[in-house]
């Protein structure tokens, strides 16, 4: 019986090394399933980020690009209606010939010369408006009207060193341009803020 008892022995002494080692397998099975689960979720949550990243980027690259549309179109629209606005006033401007008051304003705008430039001589004139500077030079025999302007209105006075006093409409028009646009500007932006309000 001593044999039987040392094979029986051996025998369960097997089966708790086979148990054991089988147990231990299954452990180290579920760790490597577990590691790789969580391996694969990770994974799985790092390609939606990266996913969701370059959607969001994406997103906000064609956003950009159309704030920037908008923008382009809405100067190319702004710059129309200047446009349009500055040849209408431009037309109003340069027509002052048929107003009732174009003698107080062309006197107005040689006094200005003159006050510009006292050491003139020589005051330079559309020919439209030759006879209304010589009757309003009348006396003054210092003074020489000539006929050098385009037809737009107004008074160049000139003295024998080369200074110029220039005053005409389409002078002022010039002058005015600047300060114009950002009115225009003004507008158009307060009429947008209204719209989108």
């Amino acid at each position: 019986m001593a044999l039987r008892d040392l094979l029986a022995a051996i025998e369960a002494e097997a089966a708790a090394d086979i148990g054991r080692l089988k147990a231990e397998r299954q452990r180290e099975a579920a760790a490597i399933i577990s590691d790789a689960e969580r391996r694969s979720a990770e994974l799985e949550q790092s390609a939606i980020s990266a996913a969701e990243q370059a959607e969001r980027e994406a997103g906000e690259r064609r956003l950009m690009t159309a704030r920037q549309a908008i923008a382009g179109r809405l100067r190319e629209v702004q710059e129309a209606a200047y446009q349009q606005i500055a040849t209408d006033i431009r037309a109003g401007v340069l027509a002052a010939r048929e107003r009732d008051d174009y003698l107080v304003i062309l006197a107005e705008l040689l006094h200005e010369a003159r006050s510009a430039l006292p050491a003139g001589s020589i005051v330079q004139v559309a020919p439209a408006d030759e006879l209304l500077i010589r009757r309003m030079l009348c006396g003054e025999p210092r003074l020489q009207v000539t006929v050098t302007l385009p037809n737009t209105g107004g008074v160049e006075v000139t003295n024998g060193a080369g200074a110029v006093a220039c005053n005409t409409l389409e002078d002022r028009l010039a002058a005015a341009e600047p300060e114009l646009r950002a009115l225009v500007g003004k507008l158009l932006a307060r009429d947008r803020a209204l719209v989108s309000a």
